[in-house]
C-alpha cells in the first residue's frame, strides 16, 4: 500500500475474544507495518546491480494481469527476467488473492552462463529468505504486542476489581455509620434519634387521618443504677440488652417502634391503637415481661418498671408528645401501688407548678423564706432530751408552709440543695453557739443534719464544715450528718471520700432508714458510721407485734457488735417506747416525744428536763400560750437572726406536720 510518497508492507491480524458459547469473537484488528524502502535496503539489492545486474520488486494483479512496480534498478522494464514469488508466512494471505509480490532479475549485459547463473539465483533466493523474514519479525512483534495487551487488560480487570470491592466496602461502612447513627450501640435497638423521626411521621398521618390514634410510651427500669454501682456498668448494659429482648419479643406481632431512649429507659411508639385502654394492654405486657428474675453475674435480680403513656388523636408537635408521656412517667415513678399511669391534661397543670415551684425556689433563697424546725431526740433510758434532728420548711408566700416532701425534689433537679444544705449548716452551728450560752454549764447535746446525694458530691464540704465550725466556737461533737442508704449507692466512691474527711473532724455520722434499703451491712462497714437508725417498718406502733420485735432485737444485739449506737425513728406511743428501751435501744425521737418545734421551743425542750415530763407540762397547758422564735435559713452572720416573735398555744407547737398515720403515708424527708 502506498502512504505518501511510500510504499508500505502491512500485516493485519484480527483480534479474537472467547465468547460463553464456547466460540471466539472478532473485536477488531491489529496492524503491524515497515517501510518497503528499508527492507530492500536491508536485502543489500545494491549488490546485485553493481554486479551487474537489474532487479524489479512488483506485485501482480491476478484480475487485470498488469503488475505494479515498487522498486527498480532500470529506468525501462526488464525483458525476459527471472522472476520469484515472495511467499507469506503460514497463516497470512495476500490482500488480493494471487496478488503477490514477486522479485525479477535480469543480467544488465545478457544472460550468463548457466553456472553464474544459479548463483544469481541463490542469491534471490536469499533475499527472498530475508524479506520472508523481516515479515515472520514483524508477526512476533505483533504476538509480543498481543500478550502485551493482554497482560494491560488483566491488569485494567484487577483494577476494576479492586475498585469495585472498595467501593462496596465504602457502601458497608457507609450503612454502618447510618445504623450506628439512628441504633443504640449495647442493645441494637432504634435510638432516641429514630424515634422521634419516626414519631413525626405517625404524627403527619394523624393529622392526615391516615391513622385514627396512636401511643407513646416512655419506660424506666427501676434499680438501673443500684446495678451499675454495685454490680458494674457491664452488668447495668448486660440488663438493658436482656431487658430490650424481652421487650422486642413482646412487641414482635404489634405494629410498633421499640427504641433506647436513655440510660435506663425504652421508648415505644404504637401505631396501631383502637383505644387508650389498648395502649394500657401492651403497657401491661411489657410490665409481665419483666417478671422474671435476671441472671446478671451469677445473681438473680427481680426488676420492675415505671411506665408513662399517652394517647394522640389529633396534630400535635412530638416535642409535646413525649413531654405528656414523661410527665405521665414521673407520676408513675411516684405512685409505687400504680407503675403505669396514663397522661391526663390536669398532670400539665401540676408540671406548670412544679417549674413556678422551682422559680420561687431561687427567690426562696434570696428573701430567706426557708425555715429550720427541730424533732428532738430522746434518751429512752431517763427521757432527756440529747440532740435534735434539723428539717427544713418554706413559708412560701402563696402555698402557706411547706414540707420538704414538695420542694427538696425540686431543689436537687435544679442543683440547689448543695447552697440550701451549707445555709442550714452555718445556721444549725450559730444556733448551737447560741444555745450552749444559754443552757448550764457542762449540758451537751447534737443537732443532727441530712445530706442528700447531691451534696455527698460536694467534695468542698469538708473544709466548709471546719471553717464554719472553727467560726462558731462549736464542737465537732456537737454537730452530726445523715445519710441515707439511698443516697451513699448513688456515688459510693466520692461518698466514702467526703464521709471520711468529716468523720476526720470529730463530727459524728448516722445512717439513717436504716434495713430500708439492699446492702445495709455492706455500708456498715463500708463507711465511717456512728450511730444507725431504726426504720419504722422495724418499730411496732403497740409494742405488741412479736414478729417485728424480734427482729428489732436481732438488730440491736449486732449494732454494738459493729461499734455502732441505734436510734428508733418514728416512735409514736408509750408501749412502743418502753418496748425499745428494754430491748436495748439507747436512743429514739418520734411524735410521742414531739413534732419538730421551732428554735425556741427545743431550746426550751433541753433545758427542762426530764424531757417526758416536759412534753406532758405542754400538752396539759393547751389553752396557755407561749413565745415562739423561729430559725430562717438567711445568709446573714449573725446567729441570733430569728423571725418576729409570733404567739401561739401550746398544742399548736409544730401543728403544721402531718398527724402520725400521715406520717407513715407520706414518702421519708430528704433533709
Amino acid at each position: 500500500m502506498r502512504e505518501g510518497s511510500q510504499w508500505i508492507v502491512a500485516a493485519r491480524v484480527p483480534i479474537m475474544a472467547p465468547r460463553p458459547e464456547g466460540d471466539r469473537q472478532a473485536l477488531g484488528w491489529s496492524v503491524v507495518y515497515a517501510d518497503l524502502d528499508r527492507l530492500l535496503s536491508a536485502t543489500r539489492l545494491g549488490r546485485i546491480v553493481d554486479a551487474g545486474y537489474d532487479f524489479e520488486v512488483a506485485q501482480l494483479d491476478s484480475k487485470s494481469g498488469s503488475a505494479r512496480t515498487f522498486a527498480n534498478s532500470s529506468a525501462t522494464p526488464l525483458d525476459a527476467p527471472v522472476a520469484r514469488a515472495i511467499r507469506l508466512p503460514a497463516g497470512f494471505a495476500p490482500a488480493i488473492a494471487g496478488s503477490d509480490l514477486e522479485v525479477a532479475v535480469r543480467p544488465r549485459a545478457g544472460w550468463y552462463p548457466t553456472s553464474e547463473l544459479a548463483t544469481e539465483i541463490g542469491v534471490l533466493a536469499i533475499l527472498a529468505w530475508v524479506l520472508a523474514f523481516g515479515t515472520h519479525d514483524l508477526t512476533h512483534s505483533l504476538r509480543r504486542l498481543q500478550e502485551r495487551l493482554a497482560v494491560s487488560r488483566q491488569r485494567q480487570h484487577a483494577l476494576s476489581a479492586r475498585l469495585s470491592a472498595e467501593i462496596e466496602q465504602r457502601q458497608d461502612l457507609q450503612k454502618s455509620f447510618d445504623h450506628a447513627r439512628y441504633h443504640d450501640a449495647f442493645t441494637g435497638l432504634p435510638n432516641r434519634r429514630y424515634f422521634m423521626n419516626q414519631l413525626d411521621r405517625a404524627l403527619r398521618e394523624v393529622r392526615t387521618r391516615q391513622r385514627p390514634r396512636i401511643a407513646v410510651m416512655l419506660v424506666d427500669i427501676t434499680r438501673f443504677r443500684l446495678i451499675n454501682d454495685t454490680l458494674g456498668h457491664t452488668a447495668g448494659d448486660e440488663l438493658m440488652m436482656q431487658a430490650a429482648r424481652r421487650f422486642a419479643n413482646s412487641t414482635a406481632a404489634l405494629e410498633c417502634v421499640l427504641a433506647r431512649w436513655g440510660g435506663d429507659q425504652f421508648a415505644v411508639l404504637l401505631l396501631d391503637v383502637p383505644s387508650p385502654d389498648s395502649a394500657a394492654a401492651l403497657a401491661g405486657i411489657l410490665q409481665d415481661a419483666l417478671h422474671t428474675p435476671f441472671e446478671l453475674r451469677k445473681h438473680r435480680l427481680s426488676v420492675t418498671a415505671s411506665i408513662g403513656l399517652t394517647a394522640v388523636d389529633s396534630a400535635q408537635r412530638a416535642e409535646d408528645v413525649i413531654r405528656e408521656a414523661d410527665i405521665a412517667l414521673s407520676g408513675a415513678k411516684k405512685d409505687e401501688s400504680n407503675r403505669t399511669l396514663a397522661y391526663a391534661p390536669a398532670m400539665g397543670g401540676q408540671a406548670a407548678s412544679l417549674v413556678s415551684l422551682e422559680a420561687d425556689l431561687h427567690v426562696a433563697l434570696a428573701n430567706n423564706e426557708l425555715r429550720l424546725v427541730f424533732q428532738p431526740i430522746v434518751d429512752l433510758r431517763n427521757y432527756q432530751m440529747v440532740g435534735a434532728e434539723v428539717l427544713l420548711r418554706w413559708g412560701h408566700p402563696v402555698e402557706g408552709l411547706l414540707t420538704p416532701d414538695r420542694f427538696l425534689a425540686i431543689a436537687e433537679e435544679a442543683g440547689l440543695m448543695v447552697a440550701i444544705t451549707r445555709r442550714i449548716i452555718l445556721r444549725a452551728c450559730k444556733l448551737a453557739s447560741v444555745w450552749r450560752q444559754r443552757l448550764p454549764r457542762g449540758r451537751e447535746f447534737y443537732l443532727s443534719i441530712n445530706l442528700s446525694a447531691a451534696v455527698l458530691r460536694d467534695q468542698g464540704l469538708s473544709e466548709y464544715v471546719a471553717g464554719v465550725l472553727r467560726e462558731t466556737g462549736v464542737p465537732a461533737a456537737a454537730l452530726k450528718f445523715e445519710v441515707t442508704e439511698a443516697a451513699l449507692i448513688s456515688n459510693v466512691g466520692a461518698a466514702r471520700d467526703l464521709l471520711e474527711r468529716l468523720h476526720s473532724l470529730g463530727v459524728q455520722l448516722i445512717l439513717d432508714d436504716f434495713g430500708t434499703g439492699y446492702s445495709s451491712l455492706n455500708y456498715l462497714q463500708l463507711f465511717p458510721l456512728d450511730y444507725v437508725k431504726i426504720d419504722r417498718p422495724f418499730v411496732s406502733r403497740t409494742g405488741s407485734d412479736h414478729a417485728s420485735s424480734g427482729m428489732v432485737t436481732a438488730i440491736l444485739q449486732m449494732v454494738p457488735g459493729l461499734g455502732l449506737t441505734a436510734i428508733a425513728e418514728i416512735i409514736e406511743t408509750e408501749a412502743a417506747a418502753q418496748a425499745l428501751q428494754q430491748m436495748g435501744c439507747t436512743f429514739g425521737q418520734g411524735y410521742y416525744f414531739s413534732k419538730p418545734v421551732a428554735a425556741e421551743i427545743a431550746l426550751q425542750f433541753l433545758r427542762d428536763q426530764p424531757f417526758a415530763g416536759l412534753l406532758q407540762t405542754a400538752e396539759s397547758s393547751a389553752g396557755e400560750t407561749v413565745v415562739v422564735k423561729e430559725v430562717i435559713l438567711s445568709e446573714d452572720d449573725s446567729p441570733t437572726s430569728v423571725l418576729p416573735a409570733i404567739s401561739m398555744s401550746a398544742g399548736e407547737i409544730g401543728d403544721d406536720q402531718p398527724t402520725p398515720s400521715e406520717h407513715a403515708a407520706r414518702p421519708k424527708r430528704a433533709g
